[in-house]
């Protein structure tokens, strides 16, 4: 069967920002009005500006149930945050969103790992593995790429290729919270070692200084321990 993409056009962070700031006081209904009317400076297309749309709605609105507590604590805290961690908040919603986007920058993470640049052609040959050899996983994985070099995640060098940017550090419990939660979901599991997550090549861009002290005393779903000497476990509540 053939794996959905969905992940079609560029999204800038500018759009992300607002959409999560109009998420927290407007309707389903009065969304897609209200981002159809800010889009317009930016898209002229109305099948762009549509398709532009469900994405912003599936990243920030449509949230996964089991989700939405985390999702509304951050959009309540959304304006306090920092440039990089708004970022990195989209990330995360955005991997939840999109598996087509979570495999890209899994790719680029995992690469990043074993040389210091990466080019297109060797990201859209695995996705083309993954999703097939049809056009619009083409087109899907050069808005995936044109997303980050515009969130400024990558940069671009010789040959179509591209190194990573300075990262970027989580300290936020919260945010550390919200990552734990991202990749307990998108791995269908209900645990993991905390250095699989902390270290996950999805989250390539960012350096994440663990809080466990401050993740603990938070109201959450989720329970650290140790198994062992060494292996500290995350565990989300069933």
């Amino acid at each position: 069967m053939t794996k959905p993409v969905g992940f079609d056009q560029r999204i800038l962070l500018h759009h992300l920002d607002f959409t999560a700031n109009q998420s927290k006081r407007n309707s389903r209904s009065d969304m897609y009005a209200i981002l159809d009317g800010y889009l317009r400076e930016d898209i002229t297309g109305a099948k762009s500006r549509k398709n532009v749309i469900t994405m912003l709605m599936k990243i920030w609105y449509n949230t996964p149930d089991n989700l939405k507590d985390i999702r509304d604590e951050i959009l309540n805290e959304f304006n306090d945050f920092s440039k990089e961690e708004r970022i990195f908040t989209h990330w995360c919603m955005t991997i939840i969103a999109y598996p087509f986007f979570k495999e890209v920058v899994n790719e680029f993470g995992r690469l990043f790992q074993l040389q210091e640049s990466v080019s297109s052609s060797a990201i859209g040959k695995r996705m083309k593995e993954s999703y097939g050899d049809r056009r619009r996983v083409v087109v899907a994985t050069s808005a995936v790429i044109s997303s980050l070099r515009a969130w400024e995640i990558i940069i671009p060098t010789e040959y179509r290729s591209y190194k990573e940017n300075v990262k970027i550090p989580i300290e936020n419990p919260l945010l550390q919270g919200l990552l734990f939660e991202t990749i307990l979901h998108v791995s269908d599991s209900s645990y993991l070692y905390v250095n699989t997550v902390i270290n996950h090549p999805s989250f390539f861009p960012f350096q994440i200084g663990l809080n466990l002290p401050e993740l603990r005393e938070r109201e959450n779903h989720l329970t650290f321990y140790y198994q062992g000497v060494e292996n500290l476990v995350v565990e989300r509540d069933q």
